[in-house]
């Protein structure tokens, strides 16, 4: 097994770590809150800052720290590094207090631009009305304004409607569409031909909770640094550990300050939540620091700026070149945050829940491609970065090998996680979230949203390999450009399924997004192809060509195991649930591992010989 190998297992297994811990943290909100329009405004509100987070600091800002930062330790040794360490530090929170501050006057504004604009409600009923019920009949009467210049629509209801107050809302996109004096049915739950009434409007709610959760971008982007700096010096580990911390702090500091605030865990609860989430920001530093100490680093502010002819200047060119990296990384490594960002903004147009469905979603897609797409590519960064200084003319050569290694060692894992979660998803999504006030109907959106995400999968996991080695190259501009052209064909996808064909599934959305991040990997690869001259697909595609063929092996078995022994899986209770899909997955898993036995890929060949090789040792 190479050291690829063994260090990309060793970040696999701390990523677990996070992404089991995330799931938990997740399961937690759904089961308190449900899929509903609170849940979604606390969601939305903590996409703004971190959407940030996972562009700037997690991404752009940690792998062009990590690029420059290994050659100045290769080149002048670990004091230059540290030195410069301590330089982007001062600078990076320099910046990040000007960033926060501006959200939080600006969060007001960001949460109105995401959410589609709602009309409160004035409803008339006869004096000797009915009793309440679920829909009603009624009269548009018109839309005014109140004294705060609120939209504000009237209707004549022939009795009351079950289940409104006087928070109640309607969609003002819905009202252009009606006329005064047209007949409309009113109901509280979504129908055809029925208005939606909406219980609250939870704009100001996802406000306060943005202004709340600002500072999170601060202390995100410190831990990013810390990470960036560790992986120099070879530790994998710990860093992915971190976010860990992050979740376990962000739920049990939740629950607690969320009991406080509401023991109900009513919709105010969610402050308790925002609250948590700063804090969780604050572990996942801590927890780096005295690895980092061990390591010889020792904090000093020394922010190496100075101001010329009304400008600010980065005076160390090391550091300085961080930052320029960093701009078009921002953009390049973005690209995906951008779409989920641009599909949290669509989504709120979608029936309540919509943007639960598409995050509970995202994070189990998440996890394969963390456990390995991102795992890699961290591992690869420093390596590829070392190679461009010591391998010479034969660097591109090297560089290809060593990426094709990657991306086979990564397929390996991604293809069948791809066909699991695909035709499994409303099964798996049963396990992790229905509980509580996430029910049946609310697995079955998510798993739906589920299986569009998992057709970008390989394609996702795919880029975050080699998404870095522009970075190391030096050469992030291309990658930027492509990312813009991406964001395009995101947009206008989005708008099309949503406002064009009036699609009300939240799996459009997700599908938009397979198909920018597979566009997107495509787009990377035919340049680094251009860039070194080769992409080694001589040692790439037997291998990929072996594991698809197993991929599809193991897609049959799944259908099949699916429409034979999981009718009716959603109403079964957990331990059943639970109980059968470990069962199923564990056949499933060694057909896999068969299929790819007899197909000779030469991954199960690696980890085979390994464990033989210790075998023998022992």
């Amino acid at each position: 097994m190479s050291s690829l190998h063994k260090k990309s297992l060793i970040a696999t297994a701390a990523i677990f770590c996070c992404r089991f811990t995330g799931l938990l943290r997740e399961v937690v909100y759904t089961a308190l809150f449900g899929a509903t329009g609170a849940l979604d405004a606390f969601l939305t509100a903590f996409r703004v800052p971190n959407m940030l987070r996972d562009m700037f600091a997690e991404g752009a800002l940690s792998q062009s720290f990590t690029s420059v930062m290994s050659k100045v330790e290769k080149q002048e040794g670990p004091g230059a590094a540290w030195k410069l360490a301590n330089q982007v530090v001062a600078q990076l929170v320099s910046l990040m207090l000007c960033i926060v501050a501006l959200g939080v006057l600006l969060s007001g504004l960001f949460m109105q631009w995401l959410y589609p604009e709602r009309a409160s409600l004035v409803l008339e009923s006869p004096p000797a009305a009915a009793a309440p019920a679920a829909v009603v009949q009624g009269t548009y009467k018109g839309m005014s304004e109140d004294a705060d210049g609120r939209a504000v629509a009237t209707f004549a209801l022939t009795a009351p409607l079950e289940g409104v107050s006087t928070e109640s809302v309607v969609r003002v996109s819905a009202l252009e569409k009606l006329e005064a004096g047209q007949q409309v049915q009113l109901g509280t739950e979504r129908a055809a031909d029925t208005l939606l009434v909406e219980k609250r409007d939870f704009l100001g709610l996802a406000a306060d909770l943005c202004r709340i959760m600002w500072p999170f971008i601060l202390l995100a982007s410190l831990s990013a640094l810390c990470m960036g700096a560790l992986n120099v010096f070879g530790v994998f580990g710990l860093p992915n550990l971190a976010s860990a911390a992050f979740n376990l702090t962000t739920v049990a500091a939740g629950s607690l300050i969320g009991w406080c605030i509401d023991p109900s865990f009513g919709p105010d609860a969610l402050y308790g939540f925002a609250i948590a989430v700063v804090l969780g920001g604050a572990a996942q530093v801590l927890v780096q620091v005295p690895a980092l100490r061990r390591k010889g680093y020792r904090w000093a502010w020394v922010i190496g700026v100075q101001l010329k002819a009304g400008k600010f200047l980065v005076t160390d060119p090391a550091a300085r070149r961080i930052w320029l990296l960093m701009i078009p990384g921002v953009i390049a490594a973005g690209i995906t945050q951008t779409n989920i960002f641009i599909n949290t903004a669509f989504a709120l147009y979608l029936p309540g829940g919509a943007v639960t469905a598409m995050s509970g979603a995202f994070h189990l897609w998440q996890l394969p491609v963390a456990l390995f797409g991102v795992a890699v590519g961290m591992v690869v960064l420093p390596g590829v970065s070392r190679m461009t200084l010591e391998q010479g003319g034969e660097a591109g050569r090297h560089i290809a090998e060593h990426l094709a290694q990657a991306m086979r060692f990564v397929a390996f894992f991604a293809i069948p996680s791809a066909v699991v979660l695909g035709i499994w998803g409303q099964e798996i999504v049963s396990i992790f979230f229905q509980r509580g006030r996430f029910d049946a109907a609310a697995s079955a959106l998510t798993g739906q949203v589920l299986g569009a995400y998992c057709f970008g999968l390989l394609g996702y996991a795919g880029m975050k390999v080699l998404q870095p080695v522009f970075l190391a190259l030096e050469k992030p501009w291309a990658p930027a450009g492509l990312a813009l052209v991406a964001a395009s064909i995101s947009i206008t996808l989005n708008y099309c399924f949503v406002h064009v064909f009036k699609f009300t599934e939240a799996s459009w959305l997700a599908l938009t997004t397979s198909v920018v991040t597979t566009l997107n990997f495509f787009f990377y690869f035919f340049y680094l192809r251009h860039l070194l001259g080769t992409m080694a697909t001589r040692t790439l595609l037997p291998g990929l060509l072996r594991i698809a063929a197993a991929g599809g092996v193991l897609g049959v078995i799944c259908w099949q195991v699916r429409g034979l022994f999981f009718t009716g899986f959603l109403t079964w209770d957990f331990f059943s649930r639970l109980g059968a899909l470990a069962l199923a997955g564990a056949v499933v898993g060694g057909i896999y591992l068969a299929a790819c036995f007899l197909f000779r890929v030469p991954e199960l060949e690696a980890f085979a010989n390994r464990f033989l090789k210790k075998k023998r040792k022992a």
